[in-house]
């Protein structure tokens, strides 16, 4: 698998989770042989319901709504109740579950207690108080600050039909899916907001907008073959939302010179839907000419290219120095840190003056997972004279040496930020544009 199975990550993105906005009050949870706790419900609620509801949704094997639910065999190991799996999972030292989201101390201590008893049902006469759970979500097309007719939108389609759905295999399982389109935009235009367009939330696992240099086919559909230039515009994953730029800033987006925008489809549809058609994508709103706003935020790359694991290494330390070439503040609004599977953590620091000794951070991920990646905005501002040192640490498990490049099996550390005003974060001496990355 190549540079396509960049996982979840979004520069102009949304937090991976599965927290949702269902009431607490889950009278209807009740089964033949009993309820699920109040304390228990509301964590599963908050945590996982977003993904693991009924019917399950962005790839979830198995809804999490019912005491029934969590005591009927798992899919995983039939031997199994799914209880005892959900046990394993969120204390999974490399990937616990819920993906994106952390467990609260006393959340997983309810669980804790809960699971260890057997996953026993709700007390007689025990009755979960509704919770108010305010607003319904803004999430989506409609709720972008530009009408519809205005809206830019870049959607899965089949193959040689723009309009109509892209049918995902039922035994695709793993599927990485692009769309090709050559840059609508002739003169300078900025990006403003952006929103997720998720169809059949059944099999949509996450779907990240890039834009190249390279040539593609126009109205494309089929299998991903990223080229090296790709750079993020825009991303999704399940738990995230609309995302509006500050009101003085707009993302530039690629025009004037031949550009091409590839919109990458994640599909998970491990349950072997047969009827599965989507038309997922972005909505987005733009602004060029009188509307332009003041300040242009561009996507840079921190990190290091001088990736080189040993076999059955367990810490790897691989650092990326960006001395910026600047007279001026930068102001960062995002970071996507980016690894591949082998990656256990990852850090960006800002160290002021450029001196070690006085690191601020940028971005901390103390535990990798490549399959939940996400956006983190910050307001952290780069000033002249300042360096930013990015550190990834893998654990190599494979018995081959691992080095940088494009597939899963190799690796990669980048960490693709937001900063106004252009150029960004640039090499000082010119090298790498848009990139400020160990040559």
């Amino acid at each position: 698998m190549n540079r396509s199975r960049l996982a979840g990550l979004a520069l102009i993105a949304f937090a991976a989770s599965c927290s949702s906005s269902e009431s607490p009050d889950r009278a209807s949870s009740a089964t033949s042989t009993g309820a699920l706790p109040c304390d228990v419900d509301a964590v599963l609620t908050r945590a996982c319901r977003k993904c693991h509801a009924t019917p399950p949704k962005f790839g979830a094997p198995m809804p999490l709504d019912t005491w029934g639910d969590l005591h009927a065999a798992a899919r995983s190991d039939a031997t199994q109740k799914v209880h005892q799996r959900v046990k394993a999972r969120i204390h999974d030292p490399v990937s616990p579950m819920p993906q994106g989201d952390t467990l609260a101390a006393s959340e997983l201590a309810t669980l804790d207690r809960w699971l260890d008893a057997g996953a026993p049902p709700r007390s007689n006469g025990e009755t979960c108080a509704a919770a108010d759970a305010g607003p319904a979500a803004r999430v989506g097309p409609e709720h972008l600050p530009c009408p519809a007719a205005e809206q830019t939108t870049f959607r899965a389609h089949a193959a040689g039909a723009p309009d109509a759905p892209f049918a995902v295999p039922a035994d695709s399982g793993n599927l990485y899916q692009c769309f090709t389109w050559k840059v609508p935009w002739t003169s300078e235009t900025q990006a403003t907001a952006f929103a997720p367009i998720i169809d059949d939330g059944r099999v949509v696992h996450h779907w990240i907008l890039y834009s190249t240099a390279t040539p593609q086919e126009e109205g494309g559909a089929g299998p991903c073959k990223m080229p090296f230039d790709a750079t993020f515009l825009s991303g999704w994953a399940p738990g995230g939302g609309n995302r509006d730029m500050p009101p003085d800033v707009g993302l530039a987006l690629p025009g004037a010179e031949p550009r091409w925008l590839i919109l990458q489809l994640h599909y998970w549809n491990v349950a072997g839907y047969t009827d599965a058609r989507d038309r997922s994508g972005v909505a987005m709103c733009t602004a060029s000419g009188p509307t332009l706003r003041k300040h242009t935020a561009v996507v840079s790359t921190l990190g290091s290219l001088a990736i080189d694991l040993p076999p059955k290494s367990a810490r790897v330390e691989v650092s990326g120095m960006c001395t910026p070439d600047t007279q001026q503040d930068l102001h960062v609004i995002s970071a996507g840190p980016h690894m591949h599977e082998l990656g256990a953590s990852f850090k960006t620091e800002i160290l002021r003056g450029g001196d070690p000794s006085k690191s601020e951070v940028l971005v901390d991920v103390p535990r990798w997972d490549f399959q939940s990646q996400a956006l983190y905005p910050t307001d952290k501002i780069v000033r002249p004279g300042d360096k930013l040192r990015t550190t990834c640490t893998y654990a190599n498990s494979t018995g081959q040496r691992v080095t940088f490049g494009e597939r899963t099996e190799d690796e990669m550390c980048f960490n693709f930020v937001a900063v106004w005003p252009a150029p960004g974060l640039v090499n000082a001496g010119g090298k790498g544009a848009l990139r400020c990355i160990d040559r």
